[in-house]
């Protein structure tokens, strides 16, 4: 852990640091009559908040540790307030109460069921644009391509549109030409594989080790592998909390891109950090922090987005209530442009490549 101890050390100064520079900011706004608190408007009495809530789940949220442990957030002078949760369902529920601010971790197309049931969601922001979702069966299974699973009973929902949406360009309904075995949860899905009630499951990133070290069990393929870039999990939070705090979204966007950048060039420090944060062990998180398919990303994927709400659509799984709606209105990708922006100037010289990759990321999937 002594990679882990020299980063606390550089992150004990660098608050140091800030501490003197708001302190310095502080006497010198003071002097000239102006707002010591740095916010440019968008509540109803023109300030922002300065904490942000946001859904957390056992796994972590990889970007949101690194950015804490490096003091990035300190230095954009926002607080991150995790609010443990047990369900998607939960998630939705909170950000409409108002007791969430931000969700990162629940998919694509669970935001995009909201909306189009009219819950008025903003999607500014990625966090797995792909993650290590297997497709598994029991160990002597036959594989050739997702085609199998047509006339197969299968333990998952047909709104995995990364599944099903091309399966539905090869001509098939998925909806009707499958046999959906309804689970409660993931860990059922594998009881179902396993108990022969169910012949293929696909589970999510954080159970891919269980897949992975079951004697009776084989990935038969990756959601990545039938779908590149299919969009995983989304950063969304309600309209109205975006549009009365976009200083706060960009300060929180720029706090992650620049975690993003770390985590490039600091795998194991990263893998060091979310072992401490999470109380995990290397081997569970090495299972999908090293996966190849697990890419963690934070850039909106507009295009992406559009083509899940298109397949979710077409596979008839969108309330009726949705053909009213446009989903490009939901998706925000000016402040995360902003942000990018705004860090490559101030950031860039630290990873220029980093940098441009993300530019041109941007350009090819937003514009």
């Amino acid at each position: 852990m002594t990679r882990l101890r020299d980063i606390r050390e550089n992150k004990c100064l660098r608050r140091a640091f800030v501490l003197l520079m708001v302190f310095m900011l502080t006497a010198l706004t003071a002097c000239s009559g102006g707002s010591s608190d740095g916010s440019s408007g968008g509540g109803e009495d023109g300030s922002e908040t300065k904490v942000v809530r946001l859904a957390s789940y056992p796994h972590g949220h990889v970007l949101n540790v690194i950015a804490e442990n490096m003091g990035y957030l300190e230095e954009e002078g926002i607080t991150v307030e995790y609010v443990k949760v047990e369900s998607d369902a939960e998630v939705f529920e909170a950000l409409e109460k108002g007791t969430i601010d931000v969700a990162s971790n629940s998919g694509t197309n669970l935001p995009l069921e909201r909306i189009a049931a009219g819950q008025d969601l903003t999607i500014f922001g990625g966090y797995l644009l792909t993650g290590c979702m297997p497709i598994f069966a029991k160990a002597d299974t036959e594989w050739t391509s997702i085609e199998d699973l047509i006339g197969k009973t299968v333990a998952f929902e047909p709104n995995l549109y990364c599944i099903t949406g091309p399966l539905l360009d090869m001509g098939y309904d998925p909806v009707k030409d499958i046999n959906w075995y309804p689970t409660a949860n993931q860990e059922e899905r594998i009881k179902a594989v396993k108990g022969g009630k169910a012949d293929f499951g696909l589970v999510g990133t954080e159970l891919n080790d269980a897949i992975n070290k079951d004697p009776d069990l084989k990935v038969c393929t990756y959601a990545s592998d039938v779908m590149a870039d299919y969009s995983c999990c989304r950063i969304e939070a309600m309209t109205e909390w975006v549009n009365e705090n976009p200083e706060t979204v960009k300060a929180l966007l720029r706090a992650w891109i620049r975690a993003m950048a770390y985590y490039d060039n600091h795998h194991d420090e990263a893998v060091a950090m979310m072992m401490e944060a999470t109380g995990q062990d290397e081997e569970y998180l090495r299972a999908y922090m090293d996966n190849p398919h697990c890419n963690i990303n934070i850039d909106p994927m507009k295009k992406s987005v559009v083509r899940a709400w298109g397949y979710m659509d077409g596979l008839g799984l969108l309330s009726a209530d949705a053909e009213q709606i446009d989903i490009n209105d939901h998706i925000n990708t000016q402040l995360y442009k902003e942000a990018l922006d705004e860090c490559q100037e101030k950031y860039g010289s630290e990873n220029p490549e980093f940098y441009e990759r993300m530019q041109g990321q941007y350009a090819r999937n937003n514009m």
